[in-house]
């Protein structure tokens, strides 16, 4: 059988009876390999060789480059601007994070859904164009989450 005609359960019942293992920690392992079950065997593998010898291969370390991602995403999300143009000539600019709350309470109201749809119908055909900016040039400040640090004071 393909991988692609496999389903999650599926790939968790091999997981579950080849390592011993429960569906929570299956779960785990299968995400951490992005569906591969075969990276998600070798690396069960190499946390049980691990555990033996004292060195272990933590689930959580895995876990420390995506929580990375996230803060990096975040904080260029937050300094992102999205631009409504017409012919070069910026018409409104608004914050991303704005932008995005704005949008959302546009889409929980059913009556300015109507009238949203019919606006970006009409800047589609005057050629109106959203244009997407990031203003920021500076790394993510980790201390800026190190609530340890605010203690103190």
């Amino acid at each position: 059988m393909t991988e692609a005609l496999w389903t999650e359960l599926e790939k968790l019942d091999v997981l579950r009876e080849r390592m011993g293992i429960g569906y929570e920690e299956a779960r785990k392992a299968l995400d951490l390999a992005q569906g591969d079950v075969v990276k998600a065997l070798d690396n069960l593998e190499k946390a049980r060789e691990g555990e033996g010898q004292g060195q272990g291969f933590d689930f959580l370390d895995q876990g420390h480059g995506i929580w990375d991602s996230v803060k990096s995403t975040m904080a260029t999300f937050s300094h992102s601007t999205i631009s409504l143009k017409r012919h070069e000539k910026t018409i409104v600019s608004l914050s991303a994070p704005l932008s995005l709350a704005l949008a959302y309470t546009i889409w929980r109201k059913p009556s300015l859904r109507l009238l949203a749809l019919v606006g970006a119908v009409g800047a589609a055909v005057n050629n109106f164009e959203l244009e997407v900016a990031t203003n920021d040039e500076t790394s993510y400040d980790d201390d800026a989450f190190n609530f340890a640090a605010d203690k103190e004071y």
